[in-house]
């Protein structure tokens, strides 16, 4: 009798473990043609690690597609930014981290964990002395509209020492001389 019991119990815990496997996915957000809205698919990324999760990055896989786990919240959040997705099995993943592997192809896969501070070096004025707008700034204008926060920073801020608060400074061109 003891032994049937012991068998229910394996039975039932294999049985558990097999259903979670089942139903364990993953969102891939393409980067490729398949993309509606690539900026915003860059902010739905970065909402991920802000919730300190993790996600992946998958380096020339599809456009550099990324992959997180699946979720309904996380789907949802997908549509009402109107950022494209797929819901991949966790065999499915497996298997594009395993093509990505192949050292023939030029393909990696990055593990993402953190979200960066980001800061962009602007002036808050022009040479005119008129208040910089976000669409007068391609980049501020992008990571706006990706919701992706950030801070402006320029030369006082520099002087300040608070530079050392940034994992990600954006120069623009111009300011590399």
């Amino acid at each position: 009798k003891n032994d049937i019991n012991m068998k229910s119990i394996g039975f039932v815990i294999l049985f558990s473990l097999l259903c979670w496997s089942v139903k364990a996915s993953y969102l891939l957000v393409p980067m490729d043609v398949k993309q509606t809205n690539h900026l915003k698919a860059y902010g739905m990324m970065y909402w991920i690690l802000d919730q300190g999760l993790e996600g992946y990055w998958l380096l020339n896989y599809r456009g550099g597609s990324f992959c997180f786990v699946h979720t309904k919240s996380f789907e949802k959040e997908c549509i009402t930014r109107g950022v494209s997705f797929e819901v991949i099995s966790v065999s499915e993943f497996n298997q594009i981290r395993a093509e990505i592997a192949d050292p023939e192809i030029n393909q990696e896969v990055m593990k993402l964990e953190k979200a960066p501070k980001i800061a962009v070096y602007t002036p808050e004025f022009n040479e005119k002395g008129e208040r910089i707008q976000p669409w007068d700034d391609a980049v501020t204008l992008a990571l706006t509209y990706a919701e992706i926060p950030f801070e402006k920073i320029y030369d006082r801020e520099i002087i300040n020492g608070l530079l050392s608060k940034y994992d990600w400074l954006h120069l623009h061109h111009e300011d590399f001389t």
